[in-house]
């Protein structure tokens, strides 16, 4: 391997559901992928990508740390109620109906502070989801593939600065920093 491919990582910021909702998502990827084929996300990748940062020298790590380590907020309660299909890539995904206000509040300080950095990053429309089955063999039929979903309801407590490496198994994803969504009942805001 090259230095300059070494010394390039695949970075992105996410929420992680806690073990419940993640198995309640590992139930409904299955469901989604015996209906439709294609590859189920494995259950220890589910996640909410809030920004994507992309293909980018590892020099960047520690500024993207500092980015997140100035943002603070409280825990965000999401409810995935939605099923998304997206043609390109043939990816089925649980979506939010109505993101909430606090969700949107955490990217647009996200992207302030990778304005204020200098950093780049993907500038496509945030649509909040979590991607259930890659590579799925057809798109599912109306009745099969219901607008509304029995949803799954998320308290997100924690988010992360991840590095994603390709490995013939699949994407496996490291995390560089997390930090702590404080419970709306407490004023504390700390890094895990």
């Amino acid at each position: 391997m090259s230095d300059a491919a070494a010394a390039s990582v695949r970075l992105f910021f996410a929420l992680w559901p806690q073990e419940e909702v993640r198995k309640q998502l590992a139930r409904l990827a299955r469901r989604m992928a015996d209906q439709c084929g294609g590859r189920c996300v494995r259950p220890e990748n589910l996640h909410l990508t809030l920004a994507f940062i992309g293909q980018v020298d590892s020099s960047i790590v520690p500024v993207l740390r500092q980015a997140g380590s100035a943002i603070h907020h409280t825990s965000l309660d999401l409810l995935l109620d939605r099923l998304h299909y997206w043609k390109k890539g043939s990816i089925i995904s649980a979506g939010i109906s109505q993101p909430c206000c606090e969700l949107m509040v955490l990217v647009q300080d996200l992207q302030d502070q990778f304005f204020a950095a200098g950093i780049r990053y993907n500038t496509v429309k945030f649509v909040p989801h979590v991607t259930l089955v890659r590579n799925a063999k057809q798109e599912p039929e109306q009745e099969h593939f219901p607008e509304m979903i029995p949803p799954v309801a998320w308290t997100a407590s924690r988010w992360s600065l991840l590095q994603s490496r390709l490995t013939p198994h699949g994407p496996v994803y490291q995390s560089l920093a997390d930090w702590v969504l404080a419970s709306q009942d407490s004023d504390e805001h700390h890094r895990a």
